[in-house]
């Protein structure tokens, strides 16, 4: 049987000559979900900016299908035919595809990472700092200038190591309108227009210029690198270097992406929390641990669990990436229809953010959705706030990281009211209209409080087997007394984690002499920063004592930061975990089975799909995965199970029951193969952890996985 063909789905109508263009504007999130509740997964709009008519194809299998297969089905050089002749080259990981596309968004995406991000955090957030200072009682400020002249600032002092130096509120407007242009049918003339015209020119020239300013200072102990020194680096597939021009075009996209983007974000996070009391209370002690302190770290913001899910729940309900542009280049079959090559597609990614199915009573602003005991954004293909697929943003983690540390910093100093009901306004893309102010009531003056700062959580559950399989893979290497590890000026090709031991580091002096840096210890990196900047060793490394350590690929390391966005202490962390296990579990599986003073260990074996313990079930033992695989799940409101992660031989799990004295908060069971485990129950636990050959191991898992899930004092 044939299918139809989807320029005949039905067409949701509208007005005269707008179609739905009013109701969209109106409602511009909620809308496209309406349509998808009354049409299904295919239907048709007209909009007066365009001449042909767009196909909407919607829902959870609509989202995996751009994310699956997106690639090959679609052509985003005739999405955004202007692209080339507005940005004066046709090299662009946003509008070219294949190969060339994955290879150029790989030049871009590691300069946008988390574990880029970190060294930047100090100076993005005394430069906030300095300019909310200047506010006054009784001031009103508008929103929307604001969060973008500290956006836009920030995100430059992280792109190139200088705050911007331009007129802010012009560069936005300038990127709102380069957006119009390439992507929603806005005149070409609109780019000659005086004043874009100037900030157009303005901004190439700034970029030109600190690019130039960083071929002559390279990154080192003078400076952290930064984005503009991965575009320096970068190269065409062919080994090349990028052209100059690509390399303005490569530097223009943290700036636009924050003018249009992120800006939006940072705004209407700002407008949650002071319009919404509860939630603010809730998320203000974790905003004056961190925020309060003279040093702003990586780990420390991400340990911000609640102000994280704040985050995430408003750009579930408030999403920049609400409806996708594609050009069919390969004909497929959806919804019950047939797409020809050429098609002009809408993909509203954010539907699925308004299904009760999915995020119940969608309409309440819930930020426990996001935590670990619901997991809601963990569903596959349902939450994606900044897009799917291989044009996906590349930039989350460290727009995610500075929108903290500016709504966090603001908070921190201030208390603020925001009297208005939030009016959206679709300037390119669907924003808070710019004219919303603010009003600062009183200054806050809180001192960090004293206890020890937790790390950011290890996403385990996002890796990739192969990924996983490569860190179990990763040698061990033993180091005795005195013996080095590297030397300075070596070649950067490994980074380490210390498992046991301390390493001392040492630079040389003028004279010859060795100057003491610091001295790490287990759970510490070492070796990070030459992969990441791309230059010889920075220092000398050298066992005190005897030391253990698990030496990465920089290879493997590139993919965790770039695939998973995930940190080198992160990956680090993960790997100590995944080694302790192994570990243990070879021991267990050979039968050698230390004498544990007391406790009980037994082996024990469960068919397929049988539960290993079920939430609320007291924790009484620990377990170390030999064979097969496990499944965690959470339960959702409704009483249902979603999977949070997999368990792979070699692994472990159950010890934070024990440790807590908690019943279980989540269900294991197992897969289609079945499992095979070695169960140890209390007494036998804690002994296990006093034995010579296994307390490394055990006291590398309880603690990894305590800095992740504890609460700080």
């Amino acid at each position: 049987m044939t299918l139809p063909l989807a320029k005949n789905a039905p067409s949701v109508g509208g007005l005269p000559w707008l179609g739905p263009a009013l109701q969209i504007f109106r409602d511009p999130y909620r809308w496209w979900a309406e349509q998808y509740r009354k049409h299904g997964p295919v239907y048709r709009l007209k909009l007066p900016t365009d001449r042909f008519t767009w196909i909407a194809i919607a829902g959870r299998e609509a989202n995996e299908l751009l994310a699956r297969d997106g690639h090959r089905l679609f052509d985003q050089a005739a999405t955004y035919p202007k692209a080339p002749k507005v940005l004066r080259t046709d090299m662009h990981p946003s509008f070219t595809e294949g190969a060339v596309q994955r290879h150029l968004r790989r030049q871009v995406a590691p300069g946008f990472s988390r574990q880029a991000a970190g060294a930047h955090l100090p100076a993005m957030t005394t430069w906030v700092r300095s300019h909310v200072d200047t506010w006054a009682v009784g001031q009103k400020f508008r929103v929307t200038e604001q969060t973008a002249r500290m956006g836009l600032n920030c995100i430059s002092l992280f792109s190139s190591g200088k705050d911007l130096g331009h007129d802010t509120e012009a560069l936005r407007r300038y990127a709102i309108v380069f957006t119009g242009v390439l992507a929603m049918g806005w005149p070409m003339a609109v780019l000659r227009w005086p004043w874009i015209k100037r900030t157009r020119e303005g901004i190439d020239a700034m970029i030109a210029a600190r690019l130039a300013e960083h071929r002559e200072v390279p990154p080192g102990p003078a400076r952290p690198p930064d984005y503009f020194d991965f575009l320096l680096r970068g190269t065409l597939p062919d080994g090349s270097p990028l052209p100059e021009r690509t390399r303005v075009v490569f530097g223009q996209i943290p700036f636009k992406n924050m003018g249009v983007y992120a800006g939006r974000v940072m705004n209407h996070v700002l407008m949650q929390l002071v319009q919404r009391p509860d939630v603010l209370e809730a998320v203000q002690p974790e905003i004056d641990r961190v925020l309060a302190d003279d040093e702003i770290t990586l780990e420390e913001i991400a340990s911000m669990d609640l102000m994280r899910a704040t985050v995430k729940e408003t750009l579930r309900m408030l999403p920049t990436a609400v409806a996708l542009q594609r050009t069919v280049a390969e004909p497929f079959e959806f919804g019950g229809y047939r797409f020809e090559v050429g098609d002009k597609l809408f993909t509203p990614i954010s539907v699925t953010h308004f299904m009760p199915e999915y995020f119940p009573e969608p309409e309440r602003f819930d930020i426990e959705r996001f935590m670990p005991e619901r997991a809601e954004d963990l569903q596959r293909f349902v939450y994606n706030p900044f897009g799917l697929g291989n044009h996906a943003c590349v930039a989350q983690g460290v727009f995610e990281a500075l929108t903290m540390v500016v709504v966090g910093t603001v908070l921190h100093r201030w208390r603020l009211a925001a009297p208005y009901k939030l009016r959206t306004i679709v300037d390119a893309l669907p924003g808070p209209w710019s004219g919303h102010r603010m009003r600062v009531l009183e200054r806050r003056e809180v001192a960090p409080p004293a206890g020890k700062r937790r790390h950011s959580p290890t996403q385990r559950y996002s890796l990739s087997a192969a990924l996983l399989d490569a860190i179990d893979q990763a040698p061990e290497i033993i180091l005795e007394d005195g013996d080095r590890l590297f030397s300075q000026g070596e070649a950067s090709d490994r980074l380490y984690f210390i498992i046991d031991g301390r390493l001392r580091i040492t630079r040389d002096g003028e004279g010859g002499e060795q100057i003491h840096i610091a001295t790490l210890g287990p759970g510490d990196v070492v070796g990070e920063i030459g992969i990441l900047q791309g230059i010889p060793r920075t220092a000398n490394v050298t066992a005190e004592g005897r030391a253990t350590l698990m030496g990465v690929d920089e290879n493997i390391f590139w993919r965790a930061v770039v695939e998973n966005d995930i940190t080198a202490r992160e990956l680090g962390e993960l790997a100590m975990r995944r080694h302790a296990g192994a570990l243990i579990a070879s021991m267990f599986h050979t039968g050698n089975v230390p004498r544990l003073g007391g406790g009980t260990v037994e082996e024990l074996e469960v068919g397929p799909e049988c539960d290993v313990y079920r939430r609320g079930d007291a924790a009484e033992f620990f377990y170390l995965l030999v064979e097969g695989e496990l499944e965690e799940f959470v339960e959702t409101p409704a009483g249902g199970l979603r999977l949070l992660r997999t368990y792979k031989a070699p692994d472990c799990f159950g010890d934070q029951g024990l440790l807590d004295g908690k019943p279980r908060e989540t269900t294991v069971r197992s897969g289609d193969a079945g499992a095979r485990m070695l169960t140890l129950d209390r007494e036998a636990f804690a002994n296990v952890s006093r034995n010579r050959d296994t307390q490394a191991g055990v006291s590398l898992i309880s603690s990894v996985r305590a800095l992740r899930e504890r609460k700080d004092d």
